[in-house]
C-alpha cells in the first residue's frame, strides 16, 4: 500500500518540556482512536504507544462490519511493508558480521547472467537496495502495482490471482529482463522487489529461511511470540482480514509467495511494541546500525529500509504498510522515547493520511 504514499511526513511540532502522566496518555489515544473510527470505512483501530518504559494500547471499533468483536492484544494483524525494517535489521546484522557489505554489487549474489543490474556502468548495491534507490520497480511482475492503480472493487481478488502465480523462478526471469533507467544511488524510487532481493541475499549468506534469521536475530530475544511469517495452526485462528475500499466481503490475506522479507511478517500490537521499544532503548550494534542514513535528499531522507526525518522531534523514524485489507504505521521519536503504532482494518488511498494525522497529533499532546 506504500505505492500511495509519496512523501507522507509529519509536520514539524515544537516540543515543551512537559509530559503527559500515564492516565493522561490513555485518554489521548482515546481520543485519537475514536476519531479516528468516525472515517468512513475504518471498523476498527487498535492503537499502541510507547513511553518512557511502558506500553499503552487500546483497540476500538469491530473487526468485521457491523459485528462486535473488538480487537485485542491477541488480534494478529498482516504488518505488510513494516517487515522491511525487520529486514533492514538483519541487513546491518549481515554487515557488522561481515557477511555482506552495503558496497557489494548485488548481481554477485546472483546466479546467471544479470549484468543489467547496472546503469551506464554503475552497477546496483546493497547500499542502493535497503535505501529505495536502486531504480528497481515496485514489484518485479508490473501488474501487481498496475492492479492496485486502478482503486477498484475486485483489487484484493486480482493481486491474490498474481500471487499465486507468482514463483522465485519468475521473480529472477522478471529480475533478469528489467531495465535500469537511472544511476543507482541517485533517486528514491519505493521498490518492494528490492526487499525481496534482499531477502534472498540475505537467506542465502547465512542459509536459513528469512522465518529462521528472524527467530534466531530477534522474536525469540525480544518475546516477540506472536511474530511470524508463517503462522502455527493457534495463531492463524487469530489472524485478522480487513476491507478494501467499500466492499462489504473481507479481503484474503497475502500469500508471499517469495521470501517475504518484503511485507510478509504477521504480529500482535503488543508485539508491535516490542520491537518499538528495542529500537528506541537497545543498546543492539545492528539496531544502531540500522538507523544510519545512507540517503539524503531535501525531505526524503532513508535508513536501512526506515524511512527518516530531522526536525523539533529529532531524528524519527517511520513506516508504513498496508494490503488490500490492512494499513499500519510504526512511528519512532528517539528523542522523547516515544514511539507510536497504528492498525486499521481498512485500506484506500486517504488511510495513511488520517493515521499520520494522528500519531501528530498524538505527538503533540504526549509531548505538551
Amino acid at each position: 500500500m506504500d505505492f500511495f504514499i509519496k512523501t507522507l511526513l509529519l509536520t514539524s511540532i515544537s516540543i515543551l518540556p512537559f509530559a503527559l502522566s500515564g492516565q493522561d496518555i490513555d485518554k489521548e489515544i482515546q481520543k485519537q482512536g475514536n476519531k479516528l473510527l468516525k472515517n468512513k470505512g475504518f471498523n476498527s483501530v487498535s492503537i499502541g504507544v510507547y513511553k518512557g518504559g511502558k506500553q499503552y494500547i487500546h483497540h476500538f471499533g469491530s473487526l468485521t462490519k457491523g459485528g462486535n468483536d473488538i480487537p485485542t492484544d491477541e488480534t494478529i494483524y498482516e504488518i505488510a511493508s513494516v517487515t522491511k525494517t525487520f529486514t533492514g535489521y538483519l541487513t546491518a546484522k549481515a554487515v557488522l558480521e561481515g557477511k555482506i557489505s552495503l558496497n557489494d554489487e548485488v548481481q554477485t549474489y546472483l546466479e546467471g547472467d544479470f549484468s543489467n543490474l547496472a546503469f551506464e556502468g554503475k552497477p546496483i548495491t546493497i547500499k542502493d537496495v535497503i535505501s529505495h534507490t536502486a531504480g528497481l520497480p515496485h514489484f518485479m511482475d508490473n501488474r501487481m502495482a498496475e492492479t492496485f492503480a486502478t482503486m477498484k472493487a475486485d483489487v484484493p481478488t486480482n493481486y491474490l490471482s498474481l500471487e499465486q502465480a507468482m514463483t522465485k523462478e519468475l521473480f529472477f526471469e522478471y529480475l533478469a529482463a528489467y531495465e535500469i533507467t537511472i544511476a543507482p544511488g541517485t533517486k528514491y524510487s519505493y521498490s518492494n522487489a528490492g526487499a525481496e532481493l534482499m531477502g534472498h541475499i540475505l537467506t542465502s549468506v547465512y542459509e536459513k529461511t528469512y522465518d529462521e534469521l528472524l527467530q534466531e536475530a530477534l522474536l525469540t530475544k525480544l518475546g516477540m511470540n506472536d511474530t511470524a511469517i508463517r503462522l502455527n495452526e493457534e495463531q492463524k485462528q487469530r489472524l485478522t482480514q480487513g476491507y478494501w475500499l467499500n466492499n462489504s466481503d473481507k479481503s484474503p490475506n497475502q500469500l508471499n509467495p517469495l521470501w517475504a522479507s518484503g511485507s510478509g511478517l504477521k504480529s500482535t500490537l503488543p508485539d508491535l511494541l516490542r520491537w518499538i521499544e528495542f529500537n528506541l532503548t537497545g543498546d543492539d550494534p545492528a539496531m544502531k546500525e540500522s538507523h544510519q542514513i545512507l540517503y539524503e535528499k531535501k525531505t526524503r531522507w532513508m535508513s536501512y529500509f526506515w524511512n527518516a526525518r530531522k526536525d523539533y522531534n529529532g531524528t524519527s523514524f517511520n513506516h508504513h504498510g498496508g494490503t488490500a485489507g490492512m494499513q499500519n504505521y510504526i512511528f519512532l521519536f528517539p528523542k522523547h522515547d516515544l514511539g507510536i503504532s497504528i492498525v486499521v482494518n481498512h485500506s484506500d488511498a486517504k488511510a495513511p493520511g488520517k493515521m499520520s494525522s494522528a500519531v501528530s497529533k498524538l505527538l503533540k499532546a504526549i509531548n505538551k
